[in-house]
């Protein structure tokens, strides 16, 4: 019986820490090939829309190997599902996948990361009404930037040699040192990097129409990744407006949060003390 064609790169976590950058980015490689919708949720502890059709719960591996029948010979296959990282299917199943794949994982400052999500939230997907004061007291919501927590169960079941850890600070600043590494970690030519036009994704915008949003995100799939990356900044002008002004109050709040992970920061830094973590302790 022929081998499922299964990913051997994973890109798990965090949400709104670059991922949705680092998968398109990847996905330009000529040795990568890259799921056509980023976001499989195929490891996802629940059952929604985003996963209804594919899913671990209902679902055999030969359903997500669907997701890379149309790898080319001798390209790794790729997905990108941010919530993997606080995911109990994910860390349950990915780990026994064959080789087992190597696994990415993009860190933020925790309080800037859960502001931007919330943000991202209330602004752009609009599923939420709440304040940020509220949003910023919720304690699973805060429990995610308690990354040593669940970064060390991954490294434990994996082994650090299928792990590669970067923080979204590091990726914005040196996006072609930290693609060229992130390479390099996956075995493949990072010099690939050294002059690639990099073009950010999914930052946080206030979206117009939500009905052409739903659309575009259906389409994805469909249309070939460097058609997307020319695509963005027309659809951007479209039909992306510009986000509230951050208010004192919220900024304010945000110091608070901030300042309230540094355990969690140093407890990161003990984890994985090849990162540059200064920045997010107060």
């Amino acid at each position: 019986m022929q081998a499922l064609e299964l990913p051997q790169i994973i890109v798990a976590g965090a949400p709104k820490s670059g991922t949705s950058s680092v998968y398109f980015w990847l996905a330009a490689h000529p040795d990568i090939y890259a799921s056509p919708v980023k976001e499989t949720f195929f490891f996802a502890d629940q059952v929604s829309r985003f996963n209804r059709q594919a899913n671990v719960i209902d679902h055999d591996l030969s359903t997500y190997a669907s997701y890379f029948k149309g790898r080319k010979p001798g390209q790794l296959c790729m997905e990108a599902t941010a919530a993997y990282i606080y995911q109990h299917n994910a860390l349950k199943h990915i780990p026994a996948l064959p080789g087992p794949p190597k696994v990415i994982f993009l860190l933020r400052e925790p309080g800037a990361r859960l502001y931007s999500q919330y943000r991202f939230e209330r602004h752009r997907t609009k599923r939420i009404t709440t304040s940020w004061a509220s949003y910023a007291s919720d304690p699973q919501l805060l429990s995610h930037g308690r990354y040593a927590n669940y970064l060390k169960p991954w490294i434990d079941a994996l082994g650090e040699e299928h792990v590669h850890v970067d923080t979204f600070e590091n990726l914005v600043s040196n996006p072609a040192d930290a693609m060229a590494s992130m390479a390099n970690f996956l075995g493949l030519d990072g010099a690939f990097y050294q002059h690639y036009d990099f073009v950010q994704h999914n930052a946080t915008v206030a979206i117009k129409s939500k009905m052409l949003h739903r659309l575009g995100l259906q389409l994805q799939r469909f249309i070939p990744h460097g058609v997307q990356e020319a695509l963005l900044p027309l659809y951007l002008r479209f039909n992306a407006g510009r986000m509230p002004e951050k208010n004192q109050e919220e900024l304010e709040l945000l110091s608070q949060v901030k300042a309230a992970y540094t355990e969690d920061v140093q407890a990161l830094q003990t984890l994985c003390p090849q990162l540059e973590l200064s920045s997010w302790v107060s």
